[in-house]
């Protein structure tokens, strides 16, 4: 065998070793976090407890039946026509004094028990134009869009309401059957002796506790989103600068050339990231070149 072969087969060896061992290493790596992951769940207080010990099988035993609230139940103590509905509402309008009129908003808002969520004023061209959220109760809100309206010329506007009351009847159906396991795991932890056992409590009662959490905030997030309706005033000296809240408005060119605007910026990012990878990759592409010249140079060689 020639020398050229020699180094030709050498490199060829030496790329896919290089290969193996990256791909070898990031298989590895994500083993030992989700290894990791799992010994920091069941390792809460240094001893773990096996998915086979009688331990574990007595608590999945006891998590299943411990589910006693059922959905007809709760369904059944809510009244059908009390519905939770988020309302939310969008205004487009032609103002003479943009800062005059967001002042009015805000003082309206805070006036009926609500709030600023988001106000600014700036310039698009030599046009003043602004926009400020607020929220407000929504029993003020059908009669709060009435009384801004009479600030301005509205140009459009939007409301809309999100029915959220089975998703709601289903967080409470959960955070009833989430309470019922955990009365059952704190009976277990006052009758357990060993060690494994006092732990395989203290890690699904962790666990437990944690959906209880996690149902009761996004509970309270509705309640208060029910309670509150979002109102979005978009203001202008000139209804050009103002969105589109309504599909059926005339075609409004310049909305369109920011759409277009924020098109073009997607697509460069896109770009962007592309060239980034090419150049990540840029050592595996000189390889596989080197390779094939080398090749080439041979097969002409021997010819």
């Amino acid at each position: 065998m020639s020398k050229k072969i020699k180094i030709i087969l050498g490199i060829v060896i030496l790329a896919i070793v290089l290969i193996l061992f990256s791909a070898t290493t990031l298989w590895q790596t994500k083993t030992k976090s989700s290894s990791l992951i799992s010994q920091n769940l069941m390792l809460k207080n240094g001893i773990a407890v096996g998915r086979n010990s009688d331990s574990y099988k007595t608590i999945q035993s006891v998590a299943s039946d411990s589910i006693m609230v059922t959905e007809e139940s709760i369904k059944s103590s809510v009244n059908k026509n009390e519905r939770m509905i988020i309302k939310t509402g969008s205004l487009s309008m032609v103002v003479k004094d943009v800062n005059e009129v967001i002042v009015g908003i805000t003082k309206y808002a805070t006036d009926n028990g609500g709030f600023v969520v988001y106000s600014n004023i700036y310039k698009s061209g030599i046009a003043p134009t602004g926009e400020v959220t607020v929220r407000i109760p929504v029993n003020v809100f059908d009669t709060g869009i009435d009384e801004i309206k009479k600030m301005g010329e509205i140009k459009s506007e939007s409301v809309n309401g999100q029915d959220v009351t089975e998703e709601y009847v289903d967080l409470d159906l959960q955070l009833k059957n989430l309470r019922a396991a955990e009365n059952q795991f704190l009976q277990i932890m006052n009758r357990a002796v060993k060690i494994e056992d006092v732990l395989a409590v203290q890690r699904e009662l962790t666990n437990v506790r944690g959906q209880i959490e996690s149902i009761q905030g996004r509970m309270k997030y509705l309640s208060q989103s029910v309670e509150l309706s979002t109102l979005t005033v978009y203001l202008s000296t000139d209804p050009n600068e103002l969105p589109t809240l309504n599909p059926e408005d005339k075609w409004k060119p310049w909305a369109q050339v920011k759409d277009a605007a924020r098109s073009l910026i997607a697509v460069s990012k896109s770009l962007v990231n592309l060239i980034i990878w090419l150049v990540v990759f840029l050592p595996v592409w000189l390889i596989i070149f080197g390779l094939v010249w080398l090749g080439k140079r041979w097969w002409k060689n021997r010819k």
